[in-house]
């Protein structure tokens, strides 16, 4: 790859000029035979490597996946003016993150709400649909208790489901307590959720 630092460049012209104008450029360990000529090409060749590294790094402001610095504060208010800035020392990768999220966001799906429960306590959480065997298995009890996949009456993980409840969830927070949910949390699930669905969240001591 060609030397596009100042010293390289200062070299790349002098190799320009007419032969014999000047003393030729000095070898390795020899005395420079032309000083003024030599500080004038550095001169040229610092301005040349400074609008080269400017090149580079304008590439790099194209792409969202690349950009960064003031630049990447800038991409996010084209899109998306006050509503998303960023945080308070947040890194450049953290805040391309969420810039992406915001530009492809994945709403409506029952993982999206699993995502919000995770990133809320640091844990999966349980979301349990009425609806959904797979959550509820209301069948079993605790003398037959394969019957309804493994779970039922009288077991701590069971969750009696229904037919008649369409369109809602039951959403735990394994935060520790049994206190009000977080205003935020409450917020961004409300944020992921399909239209016209219904969640009803608590915060409880364990998933179990």
């Amino acid at each position: 790859m060609a030397d596009m630092t100042q010293a390289g460049l200062a070299r790349r012209i002098r190799a320009l000029l007419p032969a014999g104008w000047f003393p030729p450029a000095p070898a390795m360990g020899d005395v420079e035979g032309a000083p003024v000529l030599n500080a004038m090409l550095q001169g040229f060749g610092g301005m040349f490597a400074w609008v080269w590294g400017l090149l580079a790094g304008v590439g790099a402001q194209t792409r969202l996946a690349t950009m960064n610095g003031a630049l990447l504060d800038m991409f996010a208010a084209d899109f998306f003016g006050t509503m998303l800035v960023r945080g308070p020392g947040e890194s450049d990768d953290t805040f391309r993150t969420r810039i992406a999220e915001a530009l492809f966001p994945s709403l409506g799906t029952r993982p999206d709400v699993a995502d919000v429960l995770a990133d809320e306590t640091g844990h999966a959480g349980r979301v349990i649909e009425p609806r959904n065997a797979a959550d509820c298995k209301g069948l079993g009890t605790t003398t037959a208790p394969a019957t309804g996949g493994g779970y039922g009456y009288g077991v701590a993980a069971l969750r009696y489901g229904s037919r008649a409840v369409p369109f809602q969830l039951f959403a735990q927070l394994p935060t520790g307590n049994a206190s009000q949910p977080a205003t935020q949390t409450l917020t961004r699930l409300a944020a992921v959720m399909p239209a016209g669905a219904g969640a009803w969240v608590q915060d409880v001591e364990t998933d179990e």
